[in-house]
């Protein structure tokens, strides 16, 4: 079910430059996400940055394994599309280590280019900049990307011709490391030059700074105005967040949504098929169950007490900002993340709040919420999770069972999908004894099982599937059982 990929040795590239295939699938995933940009240059920024980012993570990953190193980490990944909005380049974390990926579609490319923020942001700096030539031009086995060499932070810093008009710093490919064996040699080494902080912009100037650059016709916001005003600016996550939010249309969709044929739906377009089955959000099925007991309105959704008597707190969302920042309250957290999903759609505070808590937390409940809560009122945003549920009834002898199945499905890194399930009783407190949730792969062979006893009050399973991935979840009773078919 989850597939090791075969990738490229490190050593072997010693001599030649790197180089990597694209899969036609993970070309069109890149295409499809892109689009959920303002315009033409960002949709293809963001287009060639998500089309080479894989497959060099994919052979990263392989190779820090090989090496038993840290496993590398997309640097704000859940929300990268404020980064490619505006900037090019993608920054991946190995530890402490920070390298950036540059990528570019000429045919001959001839220098490594880096957007200024890249280098003279202190928090955004990198230990290494790779050039990174793209092909996307061709029959569908030639989409590559080339890995043409390296340059250091403090090479880009001494070395690097500044261009005022496009704000870049830029090396001759003849002048970079080629040998990425030297950047294995050198990790963990400081590599950056010393840079001054970025001056304090104060909340009339980012107000100011917003309105001016969040018309979508200026293709280039941050050429608009001196570079350390912008900077300040743009490295604000909230801040940045709110520019990306309303630089796109208020749909949430170009006029304009030229795509490739047959690209693969999102998570929550992809979720609709099994609606047709049965499956409905949990707010809609907490509607059609009536009264409920209290402990599995709480396990699918939320307490009655914040549902009923908050649903209409649209005025209160500084309150719940601030809730959601109360660390020391995990579950004043979590319900101010389901509150958060409640607001009208499109609001930019909670969606900033939310695309900021899914950067931060480590609590895997409270991060489930707050993507399914983010799909609520931003169902394009590429970390929009969501949950549905189904009415189980098993048939057992004269009486009727009736279980709630309920999935979480949030997107975690490039084209993976965690999937969360959960079995919660019904009307009673506990679940029937010796009622099992089994979990089968796409052979029909068990990969996961557990049994209730006489005090389960829900069974649970968190696992990570691949985009294509099937499986089967299966709840079952004294040889009675329901089976539910998933391909994510």
């Amino acid at each position: 079910m989850f597939e090791l990929n075969q990738l490229q040795s490190f050593k072997a590239q010693n001599n030649d430059n790197l180089r990597l295939t694209i899969d036609q699938a993970d070309q069109e995933i890149a295409w499809h996400k892109a689009q959920h940009h303002s315009n033409p240059i960002s949709r293809y920024n963001a287009y060639l940055n998500g089309a080479c980012l894989k497959p060099f993570l994919n052979w990263l990953s392989e190779w820090l394994e090989e090496e038993t190193l840290s496993q590398p980490s997309v640097w704000h990944y859940q929300d990268i599309a404020s980064i490619w909005e505006v900037v090019n380049g993608t920054a991946i974390e190995i530890g402490e280590t920070r390298l950036v990926l540059i990528p570019s579609d000429e045919g001959d490319l001839e220098e490594l280019c880096v957007p200024q923020e890249w280098v003279d942001i202190p928090n955004w700096s990198a230990d290494y900049y790779l050039a990174v030539q793209v092909n996307l031009d061709g029959d569908d086995d030639e989409f590559w990307i080339e890995i043409c060499g390296f340059a250091t932070h403090r090479q880009l810093k001494s070395e690097g011709r500044y261009s005022i008009s496009d704000r870049t710093y830029s090396l001759a490919i003849e002048e970079l490391t080629a040998s990425l064996t030297v950047m294995q040699i050198t990790l963990g080494l400081n590599l950056q030059a010393e840079l001054s902080p970025l001056p304090n912009l104060s909340e009339v100037e980012a107000e100011k700074l917003l309105k001016t650059l969040s018309d979508s016709s200026v293709y280039s916001p941050r050429l608009k105005g001196s570079f350390y005003q912008w900077a300040a600016f743009f490295a604000n996550d909230e801040y940045r967040q709110h520019l990306y939010n309303q630089r796109l249309p208020k749909n949430g969709v170009p006029a304009v949504l030229a795509t490739p044929s047959q690209i693969p739906e999102n998570l929550l377009q992809r979720a609709k098929n099994y609606w047709q089955a049965g499956w409905q959000t949990v707010g809609e099925m907490i509607e059609s169950l009536g009264t409920l007991d209290p402990n599995l309105v709480y396990a699918m959704e939320g307490s009655e007490r914040y549902r009923d008597g908050h649903s209409k707190s649209q005025n209160k969302i500084p309150t719940l900002i601030e809730l959601l920042q109360d660390h020391r309250n995990k579950g004043n957290q979590w319900r101010a993340a389901e509150l958060l999903g409640r607001v009208e759609p499109g609001n930019v505070e909670a969606i900033a709040a939310l695309s900021h808590l899914l950067q931060t937390t480590q609590d895997d409940t409270l991060r489930r919420q707050a993507a399914v809560s983010l799909g609520k009122i931003d169902p394009p945003n590429v970390a929009a999770g969501l949950r549905i549920g189904k009415i189980i009834e098993l048939n057992i002898q004269l009486d009727i069972v009736r279980v709630v199945l309920v999935v979480t499905l949030l997107p975690e890194g490039i084209d993976k999908t965690n999937v969360h399930l959960r079995v919660c009783p019904v009307q009673t407190q506990t679940l029937p004894p010796n009622l099992e949730l089994i979990v089968l792969d796409e052979d029909g062979e068990v990969f996961w099982e557990e049994q209730a006893d006489s005090a389960t009050d829900s069974i649970q399973y968190e696992f990570r599937a691949a985009l294509g991935d099937y499986f089967q979840v299966k709840v079952a009773c004294q040889g009675v059982n329901v089976t539910e078919d998933f391909t994510i």
